[in-house]
This record gives structure tokens, sequence and C-alpha cells, in this order.
């Protein structure tokens, strides 16, 4: 069958504590989503049935015979070409045969069937950023998810580029401060330390610790542990310094991680994903400055920044999108 007579795919986003599944057209709109929370250790038969059983309740109604395939996205190792999850820290398991377990586990054989793509979830939402968000003709892109860690995916010449061992594009794990704090992946001073979302509060915190007046405390009755990236971007709105601050240090450190990064790649166009980037020119305006004084490429031709416009359904649809390689030989 022609891919142009296709009119849906199937997309799985394995999250840490929540996996979103969707059925989404070629445009890349969502028809059905389901959301529910996942026990990550619980036996692997377990998770992944209940993942077959939502994808057999959402595309309830629909004839296989319209749906192009299922495409997952899942954090860690990614094994692609076998459809293994090589290691996790989101699954706390090494080795999962995901792409075949969940093909036994589907009940209905028709869907059983359909070609799987499994990636890196954050590959799956560059993939997804490359195909709906930047301007046609680009070929060579980035995407920041920026979240509870800080994670990349990397488009070269319209493919998604894993590098020698799947690992490519952890931008989060980029030095920005050689002296700095330990990270969780066991280096010093990571970008993520700065500008995943639970350091930026913990900075926040420790300001207010220490005696700054801010409005933040009032957004929050004074109870320092419901900030969130949300609270200090309403805040900043307010012209409240520290929240100002904070997100100007966000973004300072973002450009001195991504300055390097297309000084390497050249990248046409940079999208940022995920809660934070919410928080948009608070941290993208002092992120360019120190961008254009560090990258010697992108004062020879300015990079395109874009914030997403798909917010938290980036990734599920990303995932979706990869079936979209299955008739496209060239990519890796």
């Amino acid at each position: 069958m022609s891919l142009s007579n296709y009119r849906y795919s199937l997309g799985v986003d394995i999250g840490g504590t929540n996996i979103t599944v969707a059925l989404v057209d070629r445009k890349g709109n969502i028809i059905k989503k389901m959301k529910y929370s996942a026990d990550i250790q619980e036996k692997i038969e377990v998770f992944v049935q209940h993942i077959a059983a939502e994808l057999e309740e959402i595309s309830k109604g629909v004839p296989v015979s319209s749906i192009r395939g299922i495409g997952i996205g899942a954090a860690g190792l990614i094994d692609h070409k076998k459809g293994a999850i090589k290691d996790s820290p989101n699954m706390y398991r090494n080795r999962v045969p995901l792409v075949s377990l969940l093909k036994r586990k589907i009940k209905n054989k028709n869907l059983s069937k359909l070609p799987v793509s499994l990636e890196n979830d954050a590959n799956a939402a560059a993939w997804g950023a490359y195909k709906l968000e930047v301007p046609a003709g680009v070929k060579d892109m980035i995407c920041v998810t920026l979240g509870t860690g800080v994670g990349g995916g990397v488009i070269i010449d319209g493919r998604i580029y894993r590098g020698f061992d799947g690992l490519a594009g952890e931008l989060g794990h980029v030095a920005v401060n050689p002296s700095g704090p330990r990270c969780n992946c066991g280096s010093y001073g990571c970008l993520e330390r700065y500008t995943g979302s639970g350091y930026i509060v913990e900075r926040v915190v420790r300001e207010i610790k220490k005696g700054s007046k801010t409005k933040i405390t009032g957004f929050v009755d004074g109870k320092l542990n419901r900030i969130t990236p949300k609270i200090i971007t309403e805040a900043a709105k307010k012209k409240d310094a520290l929240a100002k601050k904070t997100w100007k240090e966000t973004g300072e450190y973002l450009g001195i991680g991504l300055a390097g990064v297309i000084n390497v790649l050249n990248p046409e166009a940079v999208v940022f994903s995920g809660g934070v980037s919410r928080a948009g020119s608070l941290f993208l305006e002092p992120m360019k400055k120190v961008i254009r004084k560090r990258s010697y490429v992108s004062r020879k031709k300015p990079v395109k920044y874009i914030i997403s416009r798909l917010g938290d359904d980036l990734g599920v649809i990303g995932a979706a999108m990869l079936v979209s390689q299955f008739n496209e030989k060239k990519n890796r």
C-alpha cells in the first residue's frame, strides 16, 4: 500500500511516571490520547501488557489498514535496529526487547503485525519538531528538551543522528562549569545542573533562605516546596528581581552549553520543548546574547530559535511521526 493511503499512526511516550499513547494523523494532529500512571518497577511483562492494552483501546473503531505503524519514544540507550532498550533510567532494567515483547502482548492480530519503531525519547521529540515545527527546507537542527532533565536530539541532513552507540545528543551533560556541582551522571558542572527544572528551583530556594526578598514567596504562601519554574516565570513577569535574575542565569548557562554545540554542528534551527521552555524570552534573550559572543558560526548566519508550540505532546507526536521513516531508506 502507498504511504499516501495511510491516515494515522500510533505514538507511545514512555516517561518516568506516566505513559502517553496517542492516535495521530498524517499532519501530526492528535485524534485521541490516553495518559496513565505507570509503575516502572513492576514486572516487565505487566508493564508492556499495559501499553498493549492502551494501544488496542485507542485504536478501537479505526481500521488497522489505515494505520501506518507504531512509534515509541523511551529514555535511555536504545538499540533501534533490534527494537530493544539497552539501558534506561526510567525502567531500572537492562536489555528489554520492547518491540518483540509488545507485539506478543497485543491481542489484536492485525494490530500486532504493524511495524514498530523504537527510539530514544529525545530523538523522537526532535523528529516531531523536524517534521512539524521548523520552516520548510531546514535539514539540520537540534531539539533541546528542558524539563526535569535536559535532553537533546540532533537532525543532520534530514535524518536522526544517533552517533556510534546511540548516545548522540546528550546536551544536558555538556560541562558549562568545570568547578560546578556534581551531576547524577557522575561528572561536574553539567548543563542539566543549571537548567533542569529542579535545579532552577533549588537556586531560588537557596537565595530565599539567604534572605533575598522576592514576590515568589507570596505566590506559594511562603511554602518553598511549592515553588516551580512556572511560579518563577509568573514572578518574573511581575518584575521580581530574583525571578528575573534566575531566568537570566539559566539562559546564560544554556548559551554557554549551546555555543560549542552550534560551532560543531552548524544547525539552521534550535527547537526548545519541555516545561522549562515555557519561560520563553525570559531565558531565550540572555541565551542568544551569550551564543552571539561565544559562537563564531552563529555570527556568520543567525540560528533560528523556536519554542515548541506542541508542549508536552511533542514527545508522543514525535514518536508517532517516527513511522514516516519506514519508507525512507536513507534514515539511519
